[in-house]
């Protein structure tokens, strides 16, 4: 396992996890508490599965969505050379990249701020390529152009500022490097005022109001600064008649920001 892209050795774990940044529990406690709500906390026995899923998961069709961005993103990997550097920031509890790991010969770096479920990862997930860190991506200490891919899975909507957080990777990245955005909502000007409302009702609606404040509704303007393409476009012709026709096309985009 490479460990040159951070010096591990003089930071403490806590059951595996290696601690980049000091803990703080505000977010991650509101988090946790959501989750049991929704119900997507869910057992070691099921994350192993993810993203695929039973028929008694109350998520299913949301499940079965997010297989399909995942399978999309194995079949790009496996025009890749192996041995790679990947960071997957805000990776929860690591189900994308500890199935990735099982498959690729890559060295995988699952990033957040939710030490919960990084444990959760990290008795599920463990293997000699995999590191659950536990970090502060803006604060916590890495190595400048290192990381040849860098995943955010479903989990832009949860930065404040897009652009910092953007430019804040691309210095991570080495110079082929690559910013992967899956499953994560973008809007155009006209409607994403009416996607803040949504948002704001549907957290009012199950007594975490404050929760409204920590999600975030970015544009495609955002990303006008950046070297940046569309691999796969929910509001093409092709995805709008697969709706239509088979109701089983994910409505969010998977974009690649390239350094």
């Amino acid at each position: 396992m490479r460990t040159d892209l951070i010096d591990f050795s003089k930071y403490t774990t806590d059951e595996g996890v290696i601690l980049l940044s000091s803990i703080t529990n505000d977010f991650e406690n509101l988090y946790i508490e959501l989750r049991k709500k929704e119900q997507r906390v869910y057992s070691d026995e099921e994350v192993i599965k993810l993203p695929f899923t039973s028929l008694q998961n109350p998520h299913k069709k949301e499940w079965d969505l997010r297989a399909k961005s995942y399978l999309r993103f194995k079949k790009y990997l496996e025009s890749k050379k192996e041995n790679l550097s990947i960071l997957d920031l805000g990776s929860g509890n690591c189900w994308f990249c500890g199935q990735l790991s099982k498959i690729f010969k890559n060295n995988f770096y699952c990033t957040d701020v939710n030490l919960t479920e990084l444990k959760q990862g990290k008795r599920v997930f463990d293997s000699n390529r995999t590191n659950f860190l536990y970090a502060d991506i803006f604060a916590a200490e890495f190595q400048q152009s290192n990381f040849d891919l860098i995943i955010i899975n479903s989990t832009a909507q949860y930065f404040s500022d897009l652009k910092k957080l953007i430019t804040r990777l691309i210095g991570l990245l080495n110079q082929n490097g690559e910013i992967h955005i899956i499953d994560s909502p973008f809007y155009t000007k006209s409607n994403v005022e009416a996607a803040r409302k949504r948002t704001k009702i549907y957290y009012e609606s199950i007594g975490f109001p404050e929760m409204a404040e920590k999600y975030f509704h970015h544009t495609y303007n955002d990303l006008l600064n950046f070297n940046y393409k569309i691999l796969y476009n929910p509001q093409s012709l092709e995805k709008k008649l697969s709706h239509l026709f088979l109701g089983n096309y994910s409505p969010f985009p998977w974009i690649i920001i390239n350094k």
